[in-house]
């Protein structure tokens, strides 16, 4: 999810090229034509080449769950005089078969993890980071520091649903432990004020620190093979043994 920029005042429109760049969809924009790379949110051919768009942090949840921690949250509705688009997922059988990386027989670039391991990927400053959901699944709160910036990796085993967010409140920096599901919600404390804060939203909602917010960090949920092939030099973070 990116912030639309504007182009002599008004804002960029997109639409969907066609085309694909490293296996992933490529937009265009209506006003000058530029092609962007959806996953780097950066122009890579026209006028506008070399301008990226600004990131906006997004959760890939469940609707059960998003629906619970958002109840006043609004749907967008493709609705056709041939139904509900969307209802049919055109890609399942891409996702059910382990071995098909990309549209193209892609090779996985890194055989540390399967190619298509999930992970939750990470760009901060010019570092880029890789949490495998495999890992996370064994450790769901992670502690860790990117380009100088102390983070939170929450992880739900449940909805497979990771999010990223800064640890710094105020003058703080705070660690968290003791996630757990009470009354139909994750939740988690800080170390330093005993604060219980709602894990996937990053609100504080009892304690010393109530109604803070932990800033949520722009992160993507990729295949292990499709992040590796755009950010050859990312890090890969793993559970300890």
């Amino acid at each position: 999810m990116y912030v639309r920029p504007t182009h002599q005042s008004k804002p960029i429109t997109f639409g969907v090229s066609g085309r694909l760049w490293k296996d992933a969809l490529v937009m265009y924009d209506r006003e000058t034509g530029s092609l962007w790379s959806h996953v780097t949110g950066s122009a890579i051919v026209g006028p506008l080449k070399g301008q990226a768009l600004t990131p906006y942090p997004a959760s890939h949840t469940t609707w059960t769950r998003w629906k619970r921690l958002h109840p006043d949250t609004l749907v967008l509705s493709k609705q056709t005089v041939f139904g509900v688009e969307g209802t049919r997922d055109n890609y399942q059988g891409y996702f059910d078969d382990p071995d098909r990386l990309g549209i193209f027989g892609t090779r996985n670039p890194d055989t540390v993890l399967p190619g298509k391991e999930f992970v939750l990927g990470l760009s901060l400053g010019n570092a880029r980071v890789a949490y495998p959901y495999r890992d996370l699944n064994r450790q769901p709160l992670v502690q860790d520091a990117v380009s100088g910036e102390p983070i939170l990796v929450a992880f739900s085993a449940r909805e497979a649903t990771a999010v990223a967010f800064s640890r710094r409140v105020g003058e703080r920096v705070l660690e968290f432990a003791n996630l757990r599901e009470a009354g139909g919600d994750l939740l988690m404390e800080d170390r330093q004020t005993g604060t219980t804060w709602q894990t996937l939203t990053g609100t504080a909602i009892s304690g010393k620190l109530i109604g803070s917010r932990l800033r949520q960090l722009p992160a993507t949920r990729a295949f292990w093979f499709a992040w590796k092939g755009f950010y050859p030099q990312t890090g890969l973070w793993r559970a300890s043994r």
